[in-house]
């Protein structure tokens, strides 16, 4: 145990909300040895670790095998599929174990007016009946939504001067975190009829569904792309006990 906990090499994947804290609990040991990549800008003051790395299967293989990493750490978005695809792929390409955080799915409770949905065109079906919806898909799904003939509420965390994709959506800009009483508030206040949300999952961001079920809203709610095959761990104290087992 000893012998593999000196030689484990960690490289991680960051983009989640949880991957600094998650940064921090590992440097923090100071055994393993970590390296971070980050999917998308890096958080202040914690930039990427390996220059020139394609965050691609064969870019993230390449630099497991020059770096000699033993395992990968995948602390990416829920819905940024794609790189978790790919970082799979290249462990097993580079022969370096894949673990992955995903925080648990939001799950329907009694008296929910709840409806899962597996993509776009499910999530435009699913709303359309309703009158004025609150969204917090991102703008590249709001094509997906074109069809939607009644009023759409669209949540972004990042001031912009883009033009909505039609005239009936309607950009709703505010910085987390998101207090569930300020969610009920702003959902009273655009008076809603419905939600559509990604299963982003976790309790962290969790109040804009506990409010849309406070005020007995319809909930559609956007299926993750399944992870990977591989460690599985739902947070950040996962994390630690995995870390422990190196």
């Amino acid at each position: 145990m000893e012998d593999t906990a000196r030689h484990a090499q960690i490289l991680m994947l960051g983009g989640a909300g949880e991957a600094p804290a998650v940064l921090a609990l590992l440097r923090g040991r100071g055994d393993p040895r970590v390296r971070i990549i980050w999917d998308g800008p890096p958080p202040m003051g914690a930039p990427s670790e390996l220059d020139g790395v394609t965050p691609d299967r064969n870019g993230i293989a390449q630099a497991l095998r020059d770096g000699g990493f033993t395992h990968l750490l995948d602390v990416t978005h829920g819905f940024a599929g794609q790189i978790s695809a790919d970082a799979a792929g290249a462990c097993a390409d580079a022969g370096a174990a894949y673990a992955v955080l995903r925080r648990p799915a939001w799950t329907a409770q009694a008296g929910d007016r709840w409806t899962d949905v597996a993509d776009m065109a499910a999530a435009s079906a699913a709303i359309a009946p309703f009158a004025r919806v609150f969204t917090n898909v991102g703008r590249a799904l709001l094509p997906g939504l074109a069809g939607f003939r009644g009023q759409l509420f669209v949540r972004q965390t990042t001031q912009h001067d883009a033009a909505p994709v039609s005239a009936n959506m309607h950009y709703i800009f505010g910085s987390p975190p998101f207090t569930h009483d300020n969610e009920v508030a702003l959902l009273r206040d655009l008076g809603v009829d419905a939600v559509l949300f990604r299963n982003t999952g976790g309790a962290a961001s969790d109040t804009k569904v506990t409010a849309a079920r406070t005020l007995g809203l319809g909930i559609v709610m956007l299926a993750r792309p399944a992870a990977p095959a591989g460690t599985h761990l739902p947070d950040v104290q996962a994390v630690a006990r995995w870390a422990d087992t190196l």
